[in-house]
């Protein structure tokens, strides 16, 4: 799956609150230099994480709408496949 960022993205300044004890754990597990690194990786991670579950789920959609269609096909075509072994 190819990436959606680039080194040459424009970066943008943002605030965000966390809670103190997330904030602890950060800082204790960052195996990065700066904190900014970490959470740059653990979102862009995540964001991963989501679009592959967005195509698992329509990929499962696909092949259940096309197990459907197989058995509707199978249905409309198993008596006349059927006539002649009887």
């Amino acid at each position: 799956m190819e990436s959606h960022y680039s080194a040459k993205s424009t970066k943008v300044k943002t605030t965000v609150l966390f809670e103190k004890n997330l904030l602890k754990e950060i800082d204790q597990f960052n195996p990065f230099q700066t904190r900014k690194e970490f959470l740059d990786q653990a979102c862009k991670t995540y964001l991963r994480e989501l679009r592959r579950r967005l195509i698992d789920e329509q990929l499962a959609k696909a092949c259940s709408e096309a197990g459907d269609e197989d058995r509707s096909v199978n249905e409309e075509w198993e008596p006349i496949t059927l006539e002649g072994w009887k």
